[in-house]
């Protein structure tokens, strides 16, 4: 193209604005790859989970659980730690003591435990004692069969917590003397260990044993009495035989995860988008109340769980990313504008790169689009169907109809070293046959 036919000041004001918006990309491509070693790495969690317009179902699915339900079940979050356990196990190469530490954490013994939906099993626990005091019987009803002595090792094992009452019941066996007292510190000691109970066991109470989460039902029995079980019906569900007697935050939450999403797709005037709006601010709030808990035990084992590495072991970095649906996405928005940003700056491959933005940008647009009857998030923007997002589209199309790599860029010497190739590749082109001298006739 003749760059005669354009001013020069046109032609450096949109080669200043690709490299302007190539610069914008891969700024932020380089900070999303630089918090990937911080203990918060970047995820595009909260703008897909919160996409809105007709495109939006599209863009949550993208998470895989855009509403945090699988944090609510116990056997998928069981599954979530020992995937993450043995990746953690791989990483940093965990010594075999290190590991059996790390199962303990976890299952409240050092042996790999591999089915996430059995209930946590122990603690098992045992100290060395110097034999038992004659007058400490092991089989006493009291002790209720918790406590048990392998003569051959010479220890005190418990295979659950020991409750107070138990623990003050083998103590008066063994009452205070310089002969029981080595006895009695390891009674205290196996004791306490004992009631620190594993990640699996906190999350079985909270998901599987607290009626306020999991809600109580009432089901009746031959005898014509109802059993009482964890867990909630829907209104569906009841009937005379089976009905909720506590109804657990859990179902509050899935409820009103189906009353949001119909009244959001009937919305179509101003006063049925705002009580939308309202339920999505109730359901943010129940959300942290049901999925925050288990997030804060899962942020816990972590950091117990790095408290057990050495000094060496950090060095390694940390670990690599899990493959989620959620990850996926956010590393082709990461990848997308690292490559795309570079290839802007640099101007080479202009114009598939500015396409090639253009269609990532208008995903991000679409996202939340500034449409009549699209709920908008709350900020000091405001837009009317244009915001700035389609504005780059539009200039990102303006630069990919315009030779700008060839202006300033590597497009150019790209461009060069190919026309001299071909040139040099071309066969010589044949003489006219007038201008042939004639040979002289011979005699």
């Amino acid at each position: 193209m003749d760059t005669r036919r354009f001013p020069l000041i046109a032609i450096i004001l949109i080669v200043v604005l690709r490299i302007s918006i190539g610069w914008q990309f891969l700024y932020e491509g380089l900070w999303k790859f630089d918090s990937l070693d911080s203990p918060t790495p970047w995820t595009a969690e909260g703008y897909l989970k919160n996409a809105q317009g007709p495109f939006r179902n599209t863009f949550r699915s993208m998470l895989g659980d855009p509403d945090d339900l699988d944090w609510l079940e116990y056997s998928k979050v069981s599954a979530k730690w020992y995937d993450w356990r043995n990746r953690f196990a791989a990483h940093y190469r965990l010594t075999p003591e290190q590991v059996g530490k790390l199962n303990t954490l976890v299952d409240g013994t050092s042996e790999t435990l591999t089915d996430p939906n059995a209930d946590p099993v122990g603690p098992f626990v045992s100290v060395k004692v110097n034999g038992l005091p004659e007058s400490v019987d092991l089989k006493n009803r009291s002790l209720n069969g918790t406590f048990a002595y392998i003569e051959k090792s010479g220890t005190l094992k418990v295979d659950r917590p020991v409750l107070p009452s138990e623990e003050n019941a083998l103590l008066e066996m063994a009452p205070e003397g310089e002969a029981n007292d080595e006895f009695r510190t390891a009674v205290e000691r196996l004791c306490n260990a004992s009631r620190k109970v594993s990640f699996r066991h906190r999350l079985a109470a909270q998901l599987r044993g607290n009626p306020d989460f999991v809600g109580v039902t009432g089901q009746l029995n031959e005898r014509g009495t109802f059993d009482f079980v964890m867990g909630t019906t829907t209104a569906q569900e009841e009937s005379r035989e089976r009905n909720t007697v506590v109804y657990g935050k859990i179902r509050e939450y899935k409820d009103l995860i189906h009353d949001y999403e119909a009244e959001l797709a009937k919305a179509k005037i101003d006063y049925q988008f705002e009580h939308a709006s309202k339920l999505k601010t109730k359901l943010a709030i129940l959300r942290s109340e049901v999925v925050g808990p288990v997030q804060a035990l899962d942020k816990e084992l972590r950091e117990a769980a790095f408290k057990l590495l050495s000094t060496d072991q950090l060095a390694y970095g940390a670990m690599p990313m899990e493959d989620t649906p959620l990850w996926r996405a956010s590393s082709k928005a990461m990848w997308g504008l690292l490559i795309l940003g570079a290839l802007l700056v640099f101007g080479l491959g202009t114009r598939v790169a500015a396409l090639a933005g253009a269609f990532m940008l208008l995903n991000f647009y679409l996202v939340i689009p500034p449409w009549p009857g699209v709920p908008q998030p709350p900020g000091p923007e405001h837009s009317f169907i244009v915001n700035k997002n389609l504005i780059e589209i539009f200039a990102l199309l303006a630069i990919a109809a315009l030779p700008t790599g060839r202006w300033f860029g590597l497009d150019a010497i790209v461009a060069r070293l190919w026309t001299n190739c071909c040139k040099r590749k071309s066969p010589a082109a044949p003489k006219p046959v007038g201008a042939a001298k004639s040979e002289p006739a011979k005699a």
